[in-house]
C-alpha cells in the first residue's frame, strides 16, 4: 500500500489528489492519506451550499468552501482536525463498501484505544467517544475503486463548528440534541494528557504503517501537474462548488434515516424534463444517471416504479430505499 505525502493545507488539492489516485494516471495501487487543513466547510456531493453554511459568516471569518465528490452532510475543518482518506480496489457492491468503511473505522478506533480513548462506530457512519461524535466517514467510487475518507475532530475549533454550519433543523430534533455543538467534541477532552495535533498525526501514521505495511509515495512533478489540472476543472472551480438548485416546478423533501432528500422537477404538460436529486444521503457514484432514468417519465406514481423496477438504488442513494424515493417525490 502507497502512503501519499501531503503537507498541503489547501482542501481542494487534496481531494484532486484523492481523485488522482483514483483515476488514469494514478499508480494503481492501495493508498492512504492523512491531511489537515485549512479552515473550511466541506459539502457532501448533492448539497446546496447556501443552505449548509453561514456563507457571510464564512467569508469574513477566511473560511473557505469546498465540495467533495462523496455524498454526506456538509462538516466543518481546521488544522486541529485531521483528514485520513483510503483508496482500495473494489469490484463494487455493497459488501465491498461496507468492508472499506469498516476498515477506515477499525484504524480510527484503534488509533484512539492506543491514546486511552474508547471509541465505538454509530449510525450511517459516525465514530463517537462516549456518546459524542468525533468522525464521520463518506465514499464514492470510481475505475473499480472505492475512496472512504474521514474527517477527525482532534482538537478542532468547535465553536466555529457550530457557527458556520447550518444544521437541518429536523435532523438535530431527529437525534434528540440541542445543537450541532451539543453534539460533537474533540478528542483531546478525553485524553489524560493531550499531545499536539502533528504528535496524533505521527502516531496515526505509525499505526498505519505497522498494519498496513505502507511505503512512502511522493508525486513526481508529472503526477503535481495531473493533480493541479483536476484541482483548476473541479474542486477549485466555483462552479463545482456553488452548484445550486436547479429551476423546477415541482419540489419535495423529506428525511429518513439513511439521509436527507430533496426532489426537483421540472414538469411540463404532465411530462419530467429535467430532474435533480440532492441532499445529504451517502451514495457512492454520480445522482446524474438515476436522475435520467427519471427524466422523459410521465408524471404519475405508476410510471416512476415501472422505471425503478430492476433498479438497485444504493450506489446512488445509499440506504435510502426505492420505496422511500417514491415517497418523497409524490408524498405517498
Amino acid at each position: 500500500m502507497l502512503y501519499v505525502v501531503r503537507d498541503s493545507l489547501d482542501a481542494a488539492f487534496c481531494f484532486s489528489a484523492e481523485e488522482f489516485l483514483m483515476g488514469n494516471g494514478a499508480p494503481g495501487k492501495p493508498a492512504a492519506m492523512v491531511w489537515r487543513t485549512d479552515p473550511c466547510v466541506m459539502l457532501g456531493r448533492y448539497q446546496v451550499a447556501l443552505a449548509e453554511a453561514d456563507m457571510n459568516y464564512a467569508n469574513a471569518s477566511g473560511i473557505g468552501l469546498v465540495r467533495r465528490s462523496s455524498g454526506g452532510g456538509a462538516i466543518y475543518t481546521d488544522p486541529g482536525a485531521i483528514q485520513f482518506t483510503l483508496i482500495l480496489e473494489s469490484a463494487g457492491g455493497q459488501q465491498a463498501l461496507q468492508n472499506a468503511r469498516d476498515t477506515v473505522a477499525g484504524v480510527i478506533i484503534a488509533v484512539l484505544a492506543e491514546l486511552g480513548v474508547a471509541a465505538r462506530s454509530e449510525g450511517r457512519n459516525d465514530i463517537v467517544v462516549e456518546g459524542y461524535k468525533v468522525s464521520g466517514m463518506a465514499q464514492y467510487a470510481m475505475f473499480n475503486r472505492v475512496c472512504t475518507h474521514a474527517s477527525i475532530l482532534y482538537d478542532a475549533n468547535l465553536e466555529t463548528l457550530a457557527r458556520v454550519l447550518r444544521p437541518d433543523e429536523e435532523k438535530v430534533r431527529s437525534r434528540g440534541i440541542r445543537s450541532v455543538r451539543s453534539r460533537v467534541t474533540n478528542i483531546t477532552e478525553h485524553m489524560r494528557s493531550p499531545t499536539p495535533v502533528l504528535e496524533f498525526m505521527e502516531i496515526f501514521y505509525q499505526y498505519l504503517q505497522k498494519t498496513l505495511r505502507m511505503r512512502e509515495y511522493a508525486p513526481a512533478e508529472a503526477d503535481l501537474s495531473l493533480i493541479r489540472q483536476i484541482q483548476r476543472d473541479k474542486y477549485a472551480n466555483p462552479r463545482w462548488t456553488l452548484e445550486s438548485s436547479p429551476l423546477y416546478t415541482v419540489h419535495t423533501a423529506k428525511r429518513f434515516p439513511g439521509g436527507h432528500v430533496d426532489v426537483f422537477l421540472e414538469v411540463q404538460k404532465e411530462v419530467v424534463t429535467a430532474c435533480a436529486i440532492r441532499g445529504d444521503f451517502l451514495g457512492t457514484v454520480p445522482v446524474r444517471g438515476l436522475e435520467e432514468l427519471l427524466e422523459g417519465l410521465a408524471y404519475r406514481l405508476p410510471a416512476f416504479e415501472n422505471a425503478l423496477s430492476d433498479v438497485s438504488l444504493y450506489a446512488y442513494l445509499g440506504s435510502v430505499s426505492k420505496e422511500q424515493l417514491l415517497q418523497c417525490i409524490f408524498e405517498c
